[in-house]
């Protein structure tokens, strides 16, 4: 269980050091022709803004932490050391690409659900409004929530590896770096411009036009496919 959690805790320092670099690279003049839109990312008191964030850093902390800790033995295989194989090592390879997939695909679909039921007028107002205050996000907005809406979201990431399992425990750390890291970036308000980040620009474009002015589109996180599906794309 130990090289687990020393894991979850690298993926979070890798977390930290994305977020600063494109934190950073959104006011830094070098990266301006990357912005997706100029202007002031939220109009927000600097000491309410950290305290935010500084809350929600805990708090996914500790529902992490202590979710996969007191949900271990149904979320992850116990026949299984992380690392370890049962039979070739290209065979645990393909399992771990085709688990992580599912679970980042029944989140996607359960989080669109989550998203577009906040969007709701009361939700909107007392929930999710609170996001919806970045305009013109960046990379630090990712992570100005209220307190129900991440709780919710990282409860979801938790059902869906236990919907798809008992998974191995690196299917889950593949899932949560992608999961973590993704949420990060496509709210940077930034393209890349590269050929091999085009998903990654369309899925940051699609999120931005959904803060700046249509909250009746893109409600999906990781994929267009539900967007796409249920025809919510714009």
């Amino acid at each position: 269980m130990r090289p687990f959690y020393l894991v979850i805790g690298a993926i979070l320092a890798f977390n930290t050091v994305l977020l600063g670099f494109l934190a950073w690279a959104y006011r830094s003049p070098r990266f301006e022709s990357r912005r997706i839109l100029l202007g002031v990312a939220m109009k927000v008191p600097a000491r309410e803004r950290a305290m935010n964030m500084a809350v929600s850093g805990v708090l996914s902390l500790v529902a992490v932490l202590g979710s996969t800790y007191l949900l271990f033995s149904s979320l992850f295989r116990s026949d299984l050391a992380l690392f370890a194989t049962d039979g070739s090592a290209l065979g645990a390879v393909g399992r771990v690409a085709l688990e992580s997939a599912g679970i980042l695909l029944v989140y996607d679909f359960t989080y669109y659900v989550l998203h577009r039921t906040m969007h709701h007028k009361q939700l909107m107002r007392w929930v999710h409004g609170v996001h919806h205050r970045a305009r013109n996000p960046s990379a630090l907005e990712s992570f100005y929530l209220h307190p129900i809406e991440l709780l919710a979201g990282l409860g979801l990431l938790i059902a869906s590896t236990w919907v798809v399992g008992p998974v191995r425990m690196e299917s889950f750390l593949v899932a949560f770096f992608v999961y973590s890291n993704l949420n990060i970036v496509i709210h940077s308000g930034l393209r890349f411009g590269h050929p091999l980040l085009a998903v990654i620009d369309f899925l940051t474009q699609k999120h931005h036009v959904h803060h700046r002015n249509d909250f009746s589109k893109n409600y999906a996180s990781l994929t267009p496919l539900p967007d796409l599906l249920f025809r919510t794309s714009g």
